[in-house]
């Protein structure tokens, strides 16, 4: 299972830096959520019988099957136990860490962060412990991740680009000469 250790490594894992733990107390929190759904919803009334002792199975195990880490380019999120998802935040599209706290979160000592990146609706993901600590974990990185690429575009000078393309437009210009005096013949 995912949660509690490191993420199985691949392409998008590589260069980790950091693995989130989750409060398990999520699981309340989930099953509370879908109890008071079922609960304001005509049709949910009667499934509340059902839903009652088995949402908590469902919880614990959507609970084992949680992990996300950060690594020097993304932040990567695996969730879900039946219907499984993968999310690979890139830390330089990333534009907000937010956390989210209320009454119920706060009484359980739950936080709920979304992840806004450029472009796209965020990504939400509930119960990581320690929230502040990881979300200035990942600001620091995103924002070393841009100061690396700045320095980067600096280092190439359009000085050096436009001669480069310069150079392209003569060899594109001399091999259409070449093709042309091939006609000629």
């Amino acid at each position: 299972h995912w949660n509690g250790a490191r993420m199985a490594e691949g392409y998008a894992d590589s260069g980790h830096i950091f693995s989130v733990d989750f409060n398990r107390k999520v699981i309340v929190y989930w099953w509370l959520s879908a109890m008071f759904a079922l609960t304001v919803s005509f049709i949910g009334i009667p499934l509340l019988i059902i839903w009652l002792p088995f949402g908590w199975l469902v919880h614990r195990k959507q609970f084992e099957n949680l992990a996300c880490a950060l690594t020097n380019r993304s932040i990567n999120i695996r969730m879900g136990w039946l219907f499984k998802k993968q999310q690979n935040i890139p830390l330089d599209m990333l534009t907000d860490v937010q956390i989210h706290e209320g009454p119920i979160l706060n009484a359980l000592g739950v936080v709920k962060m979304s992840f806004e990146t450029a472009g796209s609706t965020p990504f939400y993901l509930t119960g990581v412990k320690d929230g502040p600590k990881f979300r200035d974990i990942i600001l620091k990185q995103r924002d070393s991740l841009s100061l690396t690429q700045s320095a980067a575009a600096a280092i190439s000078t359009p000085e050096s680009l436009s001669n480069d393309v310069l150079v392209e437009i003569r060899d594109i210009l001399q091999q259409i000469n070449a093709n042309f005096s091939g006609e000629d013949e």
